[in-house]
C-alpha cells in the first residue's frame, strides 16, 4: 500500500513509520499543509491508497484539507485526532472522511483500518459498471458520480459503495447491518447514526439534480432501506 501521512508531530510520524506492521507498505509524511498541497494539486493522490490526516496542523484546518482532497480525489481519508465527540465526527463524515481514529492510537488498529479501506476500494471488489437511472438521474459508476442534464455531483467512496449496494439489491430491503458491512466495512453499533447521515446526504445529492429522485431511497422502518431504480438502456 502507498499511504500519505499528514501529521505535524515528528515523534508520531517516526512511531508510525517505524512501527508499521507491513514493511512492504510505503508511508510518505508531510508535517505542514504547505508541504502536502503541491502533491495534492499536482495529481499526487492518483497513486495513493489512503490519506491519514491530523486535524490540527499549524498552517491549515483539517476541514479545509478534507475539502481540498474531496474536490480532487475519492481516496480514503482516515482522520487522527486527540479529541472530538459524536457530533464532531458526524460533521467530518458529512465532509467526506471514511474513518476516524482517536489518539493515542493503536498501530495494529490503524493498520487494520487502512487495510480494510484499501481492500474495499480495490477494483476486484467494486460493483458492476452499468449506468443506472434513478428517476431521471444517472448513477455513473465509472465516474463515481450522479449526472443529470449536463450537471455532475461527485460521490465520496462511502457514498458510492452505499448507493451501489442499495441499487444492486433490486428493490429488496437491505438491513442496517448489511449496509454497514458493505459501505463501511464494519458492523453497526447500537445507537450509531452514521448510516442515517449518509442516507440523508445521498437523498440531498439526488434531489439537487432532480427533485423526484430524492424520495427514491425508501426507509423500511425498523429494518433498513430499499431503492427502486430502472437500469438505463432498457
Amino acid at each position: 500500500m502507498q499511504i500519505i501521512l499528514v501529521e505535524d508531530d515528528a515523534d508520531l510520524i517516526e512511531t508510525i513509520q517505524l512501527g508499521w506492521p507491513d514493511e512492504t507498505d510505503r508511508i510518505d509524511a508531510y508535517m505542514r499543509y504547505a508541504d502536502f498541497r503541491p502533491v495534492l494539486f499536482s495529481g499526487g493522490l492518483a497513486a495513493a491508497d489512503c490519506v491519514i490526516l491530523d486535524m490540527q496542523l499549524p498552517d491549515a484546518s483539517g476541514t479545509q484539507i478534507i475539502s481540498d482532497i474531496r474536490r480532487l480525489s475519492d481516496v480514503p481519508i482516515i482522520v487522527l485526532s486527540g479529541w472530538g465527540g459524536t457530533e464532531f465526527r458526524a460533521d467530518l463524515i458529512n465532509q467526506g472522511i471514511d474513518d476516524y481514529v482517536l489518539k493515542p492510537l493503536s498501530m495494529k488498529e490503524l493498520h487494520a483500518r487502512v487495510a480494510r479501506l484499501v481492500r474495499r476500494r480495490a477494483p476486484g471488489t467494486q460493483i458492476a459498471d452499468a449506468p443506472v437511472m434513478i428517476n431521471g438521474v444517472t448513477f455513473d459508476r465509472s465516474r463515481r458520480a450522479l449526472l443529470h442534464g449536463g450537471a455532475q455531483v461527485d460521490l465520496t467512496h462511502a457514498e458510492f459503495q452505499l448507493l451501489g449496494t442499495l441499487i444492486d439489491a433490486q428493490g429488496r430491503v437491505v438491513s442496517r447491518d448489511e449496509l454497514y458491512l458493505k459501505a463501511f466495512g464494519r458492523p453497526h453499533k447500537e445507537g450509531e447514526k452514521v448510516l442515517e447521515t449518509y442516507i440523508s446526504r445521498l437523498r440531498t445529492k439526488l434531489g439537487q439534480l432532480e427533485r423526484k429522485a430524492e424520495d427514491t431511497i425508501q426507509t423500511a422502518r425498523g429494518s433498513g432501506y430499499r431503492m427502486i431504480v430502472q437500469t438505463s438502456g432498457s
